[in-house]
This record gives C-alpha cells, sequence and structure tokens, in this order.
C-alpha cells in the first residue's frame, strides 16, 4: 500500500515538475547567454578604453621627450662631445645634468632623463646610476625611421613600479643624430586614466608585461610592490591567442572573475579587463534560488494534495497490514478501531474477530508451555543431583572437574579438592537402620552446602563419601575449611531415632597440580589423601602439600 501512495505522490510531482523544470532551464539558459554577451561587451568597453587611453598617454609622453630633445643645451653638449673639445667636456656635462635634473623636477612622471651618444654611451643623467636602458642594435637606423624607440615596459624594483622607457633621436643643426635622449616614466601616471569612474562599467584593467607580471591596475590593491603578481601562464596565453573573447579564470586575488584580453604591440603591453564572476551572476543566481524556492512551494502543495487524496484509500489499508505484520512477529495484542461502515469496515471487523480467537488459543497454548517447563527444569535438576541429600551427584562432579582442569591449565590458578568419608558409617547403619542412616547421610551433606561460599561445589561421591571443589583456592585455605565442615558436622540431630549422634569425618585434602592432566587422576590423589587421614585414626583431616612448597 505504500508503493500505492508513492506512486500516486510522485505522479503528481512528476506531472508538475517536468514541465516547471523544462521552462525554468530553457529560460535560465537564456538569461545565462544574454548575461555572457553583455559582460563580453562591457568587457570589451573597459578593454578598449584602457587601450585608447594607454596609446593616447604614450603618445604624449613621446611628444614631450621629442620636445626635450630639441633643447638647445642638448644640441650643443652632443655636438661639443662630438668635437672631443676636452677643455670643455666637463663642465659641458655638469651643465647637462643640472638641465636633465631641471627638467625631472617639472615633470611629475619622469623618474630618469638620461642623454647618450650614437653608440649608447651615457653622457649626462639627473641620477648618478641612471637605469641601463638597451637600444636596439639597429639604433640609430631605428631611430632614423621611426624617429623615437619605446622599450617594453616592465617593473623595477628599485622604484616598486612600472617603467616605461622612451628614446628619442637628438639632432644636429644638419639633422645629424648626434645621441639620444632616454626619458624613463612611471607608469603609475596613467592608472587613473585607466577606466572613467562615470562612463565606464564596472571592472578592474590589469597591464602586464611580456611575461605576465601585472604592472599596473585600475585597483590599487591588486598590484604589490614587494612581490608582484602574476596570471597563470597557460590562462594567460589563451587570453593572448584569443584576444576580446570571454573566458572565466582565477583572478590575481585568487578569487573567480571572467575577463578577456587584447594585447598593444607598440609597446608589448597585455590589457587585460576582468570583472568579479560572483557579482556577474549575482542577480542570475538570487532568480534561479527563487525559482528553485517557487517549484519548491509548488511541489510541496501538490503533495500535500496528492497526501490527501491518497490518505482515505491507503491509511486503512495500512493499519490492516501493519496490524497482520504485528501478528505475524507474534504479538497478539492488536485492536483496530473501526470507523467506517463499508468493506474495510467489515473486513476490519473480521480481523478484530480473527485477533481475538487467536489470543484464546495463544493463552491455551502458553499454559501448557509453563508446565511443560516446570517438568523440564525439574528433570534438568534431577538429572544433575543426588535425590538425598541435593547436592551435585557423580555425572556432574565429573563435569565441574574437568571443568576446573581446563581452567587451572589456562590460567594457572590453582583449585583445592576435599573428600569425606563418614567414620564407621556402616556400623552406624547396620545398628540404627536404613532410614536413620540415610538421615545422617543428609545431616552431613546440609552441614557441608552450610560451610563453603556460592562459587564451591559439593556433590555426593557414592554411598557415605563426599566431594567438595573449591575454586581458586590453596590447600592451606582448603584445610581451614575442612576443619569447619569437621567441627560443623560434630553432632548430627537423627528424628527417626530422636537422638543426637556424634558423626566424625575423615577429610582427604589435595591442591590442583600440572600432573593433574584427567579427572581420574586428581580422584585418585584426593582418595590417596582420604586413606591416609583414616590411617592416622580417622576424624581428622590430611592433607598433601603441593609439590613447590615442599
Amino acid at each position: 500500500m505504500r508503493s500505492i501512495k508513492s506512486k500516486i505522490i510522485v505522479f503528481s510531482i512528476l506531472a508538475t515538475l517536468i514541465p516547471s523544470l523544462a521552462l525554468g532551464i530553457l529560460s535560465f539558459q537564456q538569461n545565462e547567454t544574454m548575461i555572457n554577451e553583455n559582460v563580453t561587451r562591457e568587457l570589451r568597453a573597459l578593454a578598449n578604453y584602457a587601450s585608447r587611453e594607454l596609446d593616447l598617454w604614450i603618445k604624449e609622453q613621446i611628444l614631450t621627450v621629442r620636445e626635450l630633445a630639441t633643447s638647445k643645451i642638448l644640441i650643443e653638449g652632443l655636438s661639443l662631445e662630438n668635437q672631443s673639445k676636452k677643455n670643455k667636456l666637463i663642465a659641458q656635462r655638469k651643465s647637462l645634468e643640472l638641465y636633465l635634473k631641471s627638467v625631472h623636477k617639472r615633470l611629475d612622471a619622469v623618474l630618469e632623463l638620461t642623454v647618450v651618444d650614437v653608440d649608447g654611451k651615457v653622457i649626462a643623467s639627473n641620477m648618478e646610476t641612471p637605469f641601463p636602458v638597451k637600444l636596439s642594435q639597429n639604433w640609430p637606423q631605428d631611430a632614423s625611421t621611426q624617429g623615437e624607440v619605446v622599450a617594453p615596459p616592465q617593473w623595477n624594483a628599485d622604484y616598486a613600479t612600472a617603467i616605461l622607457s622612451i628614446a628619442v633621436p637628438i639632432l644636429s643643426v644638419d639633422d645629424f643624430i648626434l645621441g639620444a635622449l632616454i626619458v624613463t616614466f612611471d607608469l603609475r601616471d596613467i592608472q587613473s586614466n585607466l577606466k572613467d569612474k562615470v562612463k565606464s562599467p564596472p571592472g578592474d584593467v590589469l597591464l602586464l608585461d611580456a611575461n605576465g607580471f601585472i604592472m599596473l591596475a585600475s585597483d590599487t590593491s591588486i598590484v604589490n610592490p614587494d612581490n608582484p603578481v602574476t596570471l597563470d601562464p597557460a590562462v594567460l596565453k589563451r587570453l593572448r591567442d584569443h584576444p576580446g573573447e570571454y573566458e572565466i579564470f582565477q583572478g590575481p586575488r585568487q578569487e573567480k572573475v571572467a575577463g578577456l584580453a587584447y594585447v598593444s604591440e607598440k609597446p608589448l603591453i597585455t590589457i587585460i579587463a576582468t570583472r568579479n564572476h560572483q557579482l556577474i551572476y549575482a542577480f542570475w543566481e538570487q532568480q534561479r534560488n527563487f525559482f528553485a524556492s517557487l517549484i519548491s512551494i509548488i511541489i510541496l502543495i501538490v503533495a500535500t494534495i496528492a497526501f490527501q487524496m491518497s490518505h482515505a484509500i491507503v491509511v486503512p489499508l495500512r493499519k490492516l497490514i501493519d496490524a497482520t505484520e504485528r501478528i505475524v512477529k507474534g504479538d497478539l495484542n492488536v485492536e483496530l478501531m473501526n470507523t467506517q461502515r463499508n468493506e474495510l469496515g467489515q473486513l476490519t471487523q473480521m480481523f478484530n474477530q480473527m485477533t481475538d480467537q487467536l489470543r484464546r488459543d495463544q493463552a491455551a497454548i502458553e499454559q501448557a508451555s509453563a508446565a511443560m517447563q516446570q517438568k523440564n527444569a525439574l528433570l534438568e535438576t534431577l538429572s544433575v543431583t543426588d535425590s538425598l541429600t541435593g547436592l551435585y551427584n557423580r555425572n556432574k562432579l565429573n563435569a565441574i572437574i574437568n571443568d576446573q582442569l581446563a581452567r587451572y591449565e589456562r590460567n594457572k590458578r590453582p583449585f583445592s579438592v576435599l573428600m569425606i568419608d563418614v567414620d564407621h558409617f556402616k556400623t552406624l547403619n547396620d545398628s540404627l537402620g536404613h532410614v536413620a542412616g540415610d538421615e545422617i547421610i543428609a545431616g552431613v551433606a546440609k552441614r557441608i552446602s552450610q560451610s563453603i561460599r556460592n562459587v564451591d561445589f559439593a556433590a555426593r561421591y557414592g554411598g557415605d563419601e563426599f566431594i567438595i571443589i573449591l575454586a581458586d583456592t590453596a590447600v592451606n585455605e582448603a584445610l581451614k575449611t575442612a576443619e569447619r565442615i569437621r567441627a560443623h558436622a560434630a553432632n548430627v540431630h537423627c528424628s527417626t531415632i530422636n537422638k543426637t549422634l556424634k558423626v566424625t569425618l575423615s577429610i582427604g585434602v589435595i591442591q590442583s597440580e600440572p600432573e593433574d592432566i584427567s579427572l581420574t587422576i586428581l580422584l585418585s590423589r584426593v582418595d590417596s589423601a582420604l586413606y591416609e587421614a583414616k590411617r592416622a585414626g580417622r576424624d581428622q583431616v590430611y592433607s598433601v602439600l603441593p609439590k613447590s612448597a615442599t
């Protein structure tokens, strides 16, 4: 019945869920595609804006360097250098250095200004040790054709920033190349222009050098001056190989970002526009969660209605099945409430009548079983006890001794055995009669039981002989128990003749030894000890000390 009810509920849920999920998935796929297109368009706009600003900034710096390269001081200084008028060289170089230092103070974005000759030899600089800028092998031919040489930007650890060096030839009055003016700029000057605070779409702009290190970013917290950050080489290669294509990767802050790249050839700079992936899909995920919640509510409503519809059919049958299962497991205390007047009500009534009959039959069976168990318990007791004394019989004694020997072999903890014989019992039995003799045997057995512990075992060995097993007991303690038994059994009242008789016992005591590998050997040793007690005059205890004590 549970399967029927489950099928009704599952069918109702699926009938509602499948169309809703199909429409929802289609809608979300279209929405995701639209989001990706919008983000790609915005990232391209952001990267293009940064690329344009970078180009304009570089052009401005080239114009600045060109203007400085036309300075009369630089032209005359290099002209004098080439004419090798040694008496004026030192003064002219100092003049150049002072000029370069004064220019450096007026230009915030400039880090170094260096003048070199046509061979690349440093003539003057505003720095004592200028940053080494290698001119191309084709210098000054490149300068003749290009007009300026822009070195690839790179990270400079001394300045803890990214730098860009521009070399512009210094021409004489006759348009001969006298040397070059190399100006090194701080790329941080363009940082504020990488992104328009008002018009630019959200995201970050990164400028990477040829090795993939992040030199500059629109967000200053991304660049670490002490430890420049780099992107995964595989990711960077894909971005460079597919410029303008949208990709998701791990950003410089170790967060998941969406981004694309453009590569500027002159100078070689990779411009990457990124945007936090979580922020991109925040609204989409909000809609997804809302849709999931709406579907869950619809499923809950449909499941509730289906449950109510199936409840009226399945629940009565479920109760009958559960009650039947309880009867199968042996629980007959089952009574079903009958509140219906249909076929299920009739079935419930007949079920209750059946369980009443089963309970009556079970009561009769349990009564017969209890009587049988009592008889079996009595038979079991009789099978291990002596009928006259109530002590264990010979068969049970053998089992006890074998168990004690096995324990002794395992744990080496000794036990003691007492063999007791009633002195001159045959004379008492013959003179007083067998009934009185049996009463003497029973009286001695009673006193033996009263003199030992609950963990000890007492058995009638045969006739007037008894054996006691003292568990976990050495021979010294066993002697004390034997003396207590002998003293306790000294007077036995015989009701048959209405007299208290003087009864003496001979007791042999031994302790278990390693050579006691069978009950025959053990009983033989204790029997020998009993014989010694009788030979010594009876009414006494004789013990055999363990070999370890002798």
